[in-house]
């Protein structure tokens, strides 16, 4: 089945894509903010309630440094209302390992699912990877959620699960560690 067409990235006018270089407080709100907003449906994992003003400061002072470090960087997606999505991308400082990189805390907000914007931002990743050398990226997900829904038909293959992956409210959950290569992924958006 050729799911291409449905995956290609969409024109958005609201939310506009970019690469932080600081992670100042500003961005600290924006993204405290758009963790919360995903709070209540399980959208982020690790964050079982609303995040306070001094976790999104901590939060974006750790990005900050992981940015200066060179390894990692933050795709932010703003609009009008505020952030609309979060993706994290960190590659790994092994010599032996700077083809891999790792996806982290990939948010999107209520309000922007279904609106192509994954597809822009993965676009984005795309080009980044192609720039730098990355040839796979990497992730962890909670079995059964959205997001894992939303890996696998972006085209992200497990090859790994843990039972006892994350634990909310005294209950066990399953993770699947997934891949794919940025070749793949490229095809997949009809950039190749």
């Amino acid at each position: 089945m050729n799911t291409s067409l449905s995956l290609a990235p969409q024109v958005s006018s609201e939310a506009q894509l970019q690469w932080l270089q600081r992670a100042d407080r500003t961005v600290a709100l924006d993204i405290m903010k758009l963790i919360n907003s995903t709070v209540e449906d399980g959208g982020v994992l690790g964050y079982e309630q609303a995040m306070s003003v001094d976790q999104g400061v901590d939060f974006a002072a750790a990005l900050q440094a992981r940015i200066e470090g060179g390894h990692t960087y933050a795709l932010l997606g703003r609009a009008p209302a505020g952030a609309a999505c979060l993706v994290i991308l960190s590659r790994s400082s092994m010599p032996n390992c700077r083809h891999i990189a790792d996806l982290s805390k990939g948010v999107v907000h209520p309000d922007y699912r279904g609106s192509g914007l994954v597809a822009r931002a993965f676009a984005e990743i795309v080009r980044l990877c192609q720039a730098k050398g990355i040839e796979l990226l990497t992730l962890d997900v909670r079995e059964g959620t959205r997001a894992h829904r939303l890996w696998q038909r972006f085209g992200f293959q497990t090859y790994g699960v843990l039972d006892d992956y994350a634990r909310v409210n005294g209950v066990k959950h399953r993770g699947h560690y997934m891949a794919q290569s940025v070749q793949s992924l490229a095809q997949r958006l009809n950039l190749s």
